[in-house]
């Protein structure tokens, strides 16, 4: 592979695309390692979308971002062609191509076009996407399918660069000293520099697809039994959308925290490191979560396809449950959520429970 010193990456999405990302973005940084980094997204069409910038680790890893404006607009044809005329202008020698799995032929063979446009003749990624990204049985169930993060490493070592065994990809979010400051600034400030005796959990009930979202009162049966059977205090997490409903689950629970809208994505990365688990639907918490090693109990409705977006690594619980219209990638059900309403409270404390005595387990001092 001839030598990279300008390196462009083309990526979007939200907080959870940019993380499954991540393994792919270090095996590149591993590869290259003097390399000068840039990525290309497109500008977040809605305002809840974070960008990757502020997802992906401020040093060690991208250096420079390029934004183009999405949707089908007349803009968005002109934003392209001063974004063609800046990647001529920069000379990147490679581009490595890691949007989802799902991208169309048709889409793909756009995509290179335009990166040829732009002057970039070397490409990564291109090749090993699956000859049917969303395959079905001969019943019509869906079959399960890789992981989006070993999904896009799979495709570099199409382009030759190492293999790396599935599950495994490096997740570190490069989190700063000051924001893990900032996050245990906030801990001190509302619950005070000690733990609660038992440990605490954290909670994502809301998404930002109503078609993700578990019924909350089925979280406030679940959260009231952690808290007295275990012991456990629960934080709540997500962004400011997040944060009434939080508040609804506190007051129903009588106690806990609201770290909903307070801290940035990274705070609250840094913050989930300290969590014994994370009870949620299928968001970016819950990626973020798994990127610290913190165990989730993700509840996961049957609109995609089931692996594509698991909590990523080992130690995790996921609670899914099949029906006809599995598959459906919708944002908001026409179904009245049979996917969802099918999870139990049961089978979710059961799967919470397994994850806490495993926590426990870990933590108990050797003899």
């Amino acid at each position: 592979m001839p030598d990279i010193h300008r390196l462009l990456i083309y990526r979007f999405g939200q907080i959870g695309d940019t993380i499954a990302a991540l393994p792919s973005l270090w095996l590149l940084r591993e590869h290259f390692k003097d390399a000068q980094f840039t990525l290309l997204s497109e500008i977040p069409q809605h305002g809840n979308q974070l960008p990757p910038e502020q997802v992906l680790p401020p040093e060690g890893l991208v250096q420079r971002y390029i934004k183009y404006r999405g949707g089908s607009s007349l803009g968005r044809l002109l934003s392209l062609f001063l974004t063609i005329l800046t990647l001529r202008r920069m000379k990147f020698d490679a581009v490595a191509y890691l949007l989802p799995t799902i991208r169309s032929p048709k889409q793909r063979l756009r995509d290179a076009w335009f990166f040829r446009f732009a002057g970039i003749r070397q490409t990564l990624g291109f090749d090993g996407y699956p000859e049917d990204p969303l395959p079905r049985s001969a019943d019509g169930s869906l079959v399960p399918v890789m992981h989006e993060a070993d999904a896009l490493l799979k495709r570099l070592a199409a382009s030759g660069l190492p293999e790396i065994k599935p599950g495994t990809g490096c997740m570190d979010m490069g989190i700063t000293t000051n924001e893990q400051a900032q996050a245990d600034a906030w801990w001190v400030n509302h619950q005070g520099s000690s733990l609660s005796p038992r440990g605490w959990f954290a909670v994502c009930a809301g998404s930002k697809w109503s078609s993700k979202q578990w019924p909350s009162e089925r979280y406030m049966a679940v959260g009231k039994k952690l808290i007295e059977e275990h012991g456990l205090l629960p934080v709540i997490f997500g962004g400011s959308e997040d944060r009434e409903l939080g508040h609804q689950l506190l007051a129903q629970w009588g106690k806990g925290l609201c770290a909903a809208g307070d801290l940035t994505v990274r705070e609250s990365a840094a913050l989930l490191k300290n969590a014994i688990f994370y009870l949620g639907n299928d968001t970016g918490v819950m990626h973020l979560a798994a990127a610290m090693e913190t165990p989730c109990v993700g509840i996961f409705s049957a609109l995609d396809w089931p692996g594509r977006w698991f909590p990523y690594g080992d130690g995790h619980q996921v609670i899914r449950h099949e029906v006809p219209c599995a598959g459906c990638l919708l944002q908001v059900c026409n179904r009245s959520h049979e996917c969802l309403t099918g999870i139990e409270v049961d089978q979710v404390l059961s799967a919470c429970q397994i994850v806490i005595a495993r926590t426990r387990m870990l933590q108990a001092p050797s003899i």
